[in-house]
């Protein structure tokens, strides 16, 4: 079972690294992804080494075990936020900050029982400790069974704009979906632990469907990247002897936009604009690398802050804020306020008061 687990460990913590090193060319929701992959394989290698079976046994492996079981309740928030990304557009981390708080209490859970294991404190009230930290412990199958429906929810009420995204979605379920599977049986291993045959088994059929599972997520990234990653900017040397590669047809792609307002929709992908433009992802990745100072982000952005602009330029002072960037295509205030700040060179707010002492005096 040791084998099994080590094996699923390095296909995920693979499967980080390979989105890590390519982070700047992989849509953000991938990179989000990529949390959850890196939280499970080092709570698989936590498993070994608490064990004793994948280590040597020894107490300071015994500690790090300890220490790196934390990272149970860190992965199960990100599936949720994975979710939230590709349905809604970009998020910011700091919006939804108060999910990683069972992480921090675990994690501090977990440094005071080191502390008590190196007898830094005192002993006498190690048990009663204990019992504390395993409640806490209890409740890690709640977390994340609770965060994969909530994800699964996020993608049954979510209505894709273009085939392409029909497809993420339907592969992101298939993910979901066994992933809660395979909470449920390893949460039953846990409570039939008395029952020594049926606990193994769960166990067993758990592992199989979780080093499955890996390997698929492996085939996906490798053999699908347009599942993971739709924001892929290839290097290119700039060349205008594609017959297709043109200013002409770029232009065509800025009208598009501009005409059909596709900046307004918060979860638009590249592909979404390939289908439109009736072109390849690679060609439409090609044209905005070749003509337009920036990649796709930027130049969706730009449209995105150009009707910013124009709704806070109007006179109607009750339209929030808020409001404005949602009509523009945004979905994150933090965003919003960090592409306008960058973009612009002022906040928001700045800029509406700006204009309207110019234009009152």
């Amino acid at each position: 079972m040791e084998i099994v687990q080590i094996i699923a460990a390095f296909n995920f913590l693979l499967a980080t690294g390979f989105i890590w090193y390519n982070k700047k060319k992989l849509d953000s929701a991938t990179y989000i992804f990529s949390f959850f992959l890196l939280g499970k394989g080092i709570t698989l290698l936590s498993n070994g080494l608490l064990t004793g079976e994948l280590f040597p046994r020894s107490p300071i492996f015994y500690q790090l075990g300890v220490l790196l079981n934390s990272f149970l309740f860190l992965y199960p928030p990100f599936l949720y936020l994975f979710a939230l990304n590709i349905t809604r557009g970009d998020i910011s981390f700091k919006e939804y900050k108060l999910h990683f708080v069972p992480f921090a209490l675990f994690l501090l859970l977990n440094v005071i029982t080191v502390l008590y294991m190196v007898k830094l404190l005192p002993s006498a009230s190690f048990e009663s400790f204990l019992v504390i930290r395993n409640a806490f412990h209890s409740l890690y199958f709640l977390q994340v069974i609770g965060y994969t429906i909530a994800g699964l929810w996020i993608f049954q009420k979510y209505r894709a704009t273009s085939k392409k995204s029909r497809e993420v979605s339907k592969w992101i379920k298939v993910i979901l979906t066994t992933f809660l599977l395979i909470w449920l049986l390893f949460m039953l291993n846990t409570i039939l632990a008395d029952f020594a045959f049926l606990s193994q088994l769960f166990l067993v059929l758990g592992m199989v469907l979780l080093m499955v599972l890996a390997n698929i997520t492996l085939f996906m990234l490798f053999s699908n990247p347009e599942y993971f990653y739709n924001n892929l900017t290839p290097k290119i040397v700039k060349s205008y002897s594609n017959d297709t590669i043109t200013k002409k047809k770029y232009e065509t792609l800025c009208r598009l936009v501009q005409e059909k307002e596709l900046y307004r929709i918060p979860d638009l992908k590249i592909g979404d604009l390939s289908e439109v433009l009736g072109e390849s992802t690679r060609n439409t990745s090609t044209l905005i690398n070749t003509f337009f100072d920036g990649n796709y982000y930027d130049f969706i952005n730009t449209y995105r802050i150009e009707e910013a602009k124009n709704l806070l330029e109007n006179e109607d002072q009750d339209v929030t804020i808020l409001s404005i960037l949602y009509d523009a295509g945004f979905n994150s205030k933090s965003v919003f306020n960090t592409v306008f700040k960058n973009m612009v060179g002022e906040t928001p707010s700045s800029y509406r008061k700006t204009h309207i002492a110019s234009k009152y005096g």
